[in-house]
């Protein structure tokens, strides 16, 4: 087989969906000589902020000089982007390679999308000989892929409603999915979280005998150059305390403030241009909507504000709508066109009506395209709601999404 068809076949398991459970992973894992075994990690899940959380974390590390490996999921533009060791993404070549070596058992496990990087992530840090292996959960975590790593030290950060229709319609029940990372006799290290979230956490650890640490909001961070607002912050205090227990003595505060300031996360609050400045964030549920709006609501805008949007389906979707579409003076729907997404024109049913008239442009880069040519010098455009976005924006904006500070 070519070398794109090798990728190809890769893609087409995510037709098989998410299904949550740890064993096919971990059968896939003994097929593949337990890299895991031959591999430090930290395991980071939450609702928001987990991503940022994990490179901030990988910064630092790297920053002291620890081959660091950097799993993330999903990505801005290319596949590639998930998985990092140093400065460098995994190259095609080695995922050829590993495609062609395990696809008969892959298709004898019936493993989905997620579970077969997962793995081949572990391979390939395995492989680079990683000195520490930085992993965001998937979804949830009692039952995610990354989890039957089996990490040595956990962290969560915020946790709120999310995937619902997966993990629980309640906040208590969500929690108990992800702070099920916790391993026994281990130690968690939490951001602040909802006493509702912080009970279950507590309870958690409790019965597994671990520690868990809550880091203070209060914490003492450099300011974030590449990455505004406080849930920022928060998230680097606790990649922080991640790297101190980690590199132990080796720690060194200075070179952590510097990593910190200088950690770049595309997507993120990220500014693309600033005549008119434009702002892309792939915040898509409630809560990661109401800190994006903490961080936007400061800014200073002579101009029109302008937003365009494009949600993935799910049953938060009314709610993060109107979160969004505040403040704005102009409005444009589009939609992603990928997995499950949200049709532009049904994102009009959601709006309220108090909102300004919406225009639906359905094709992505087109809706960019419009609200760049419109817009002059002193307005401001938004492009918010998924990460699906990343290949328009992209194409629309000719930038890519490598991490250099």
């Amino acid at each position: 087989m070519t070398r794109t068809a090798q990728i190809d076949y890769l893609f087409k398991l995510e037709r098989k969906g998410i299904k949550l459970g740890l064993g096919p992973t971990r059968q896939l894992l003994e097929k593949c000589g337990n890299p895991h075994h031959k591999v430090k990690a930290v395991q980071i899940a939450g609702t928001n902020g987990k991503g940022s959380t994990a490179a901030i974390t990988w910064w630092i590390l790297k920053r002291h000089g620890v081959i660091a490996g950097l799993y993330t999921s999903p990505h801005l533009l290319r596949f590639n982007e998930r998985i990092r060791v140093g400065d460098h993404c995994i190259p095609d070549d080695y995922m050829v390679y590993w495609i062609k070596t395990y696809r008969a058992t892959l298709e004898e496990l019936d493993v989905t999308f997620f579970e077969a990087t997962t793995v081949m992530a572990l391979s390939y840090f395995a492989e680079c000989g990683v000195d520490l292996a930085v992993l965001e959960t998937g979804l949830g975590g009692r039952l995610d892929a990354t989890t039957a790593a089996g990490a040595k030290w956990a962290a969560l950060t915020p946790i709120d409603l999310d995937h619902m229709d997966m993990l629980g319609e309640t906040t208590k029940a969500i929690a108990q999915e992800k702070a099920a990372i916790i391993r026994s006799g281990g130690t968690c290290y939490s951001a602040p979280q909802s006493p509702v979230v912080t009970a279950v956490i507590r309870d958690m650890a409790a019965e597994r005998q671990a520690q868990v640490e809550f880091i203070p909001a209060t914490a003492d961070i450099p300011h974030l150059q590449w990455l505004p607002g406080e849930h920022q912050r928060l998230n680097a205090a606790l990649a922080r305390r991640l790297a101190q227990v980690i590199l132990g003595h080796e720690y060194d505060e200075g070179t952590a403030r510097e990593a910190i300031r200088q950690a770049v996360w595309p997507g993120r609050y990220q500014i693309i241009r600033s005549k008119p400045r434009i702002i892309f964030d792939v915040a898509h549920n409630p809560h990661g909507f109401e800190a994006f709006w903490s961080t936007f609501e400061k800014e200073t805008v002579t101009g029109l504000k302008w937003l365009v949007l494009a949600l993935q389906t799910g049953k938060s979707a009314c709610e993060a709508l109107q979160v969004a579409c505040q403040g704005f003076d102009r409005i444009i729907l589009t939609q992603t066109g990928i997995r499950h997404y949200m049709a532009a024109d049904d994102l009009t049913t959601y709006l309220q009506h108090d909102r300004p008239e919406p225009e639906v442009i359905p094709d992505p880069v087109a809706a960019i395209n419009t609200a760049a040519g419109k817009a002059k010098e002193n307005d401001l455009i938004v492009i918010l709601g998924s990460h699906y976005l990343g290949p328009a924006v992209a194409e629309a904006l000719k930038i890519s999404f490598d991490m250099v500070a």
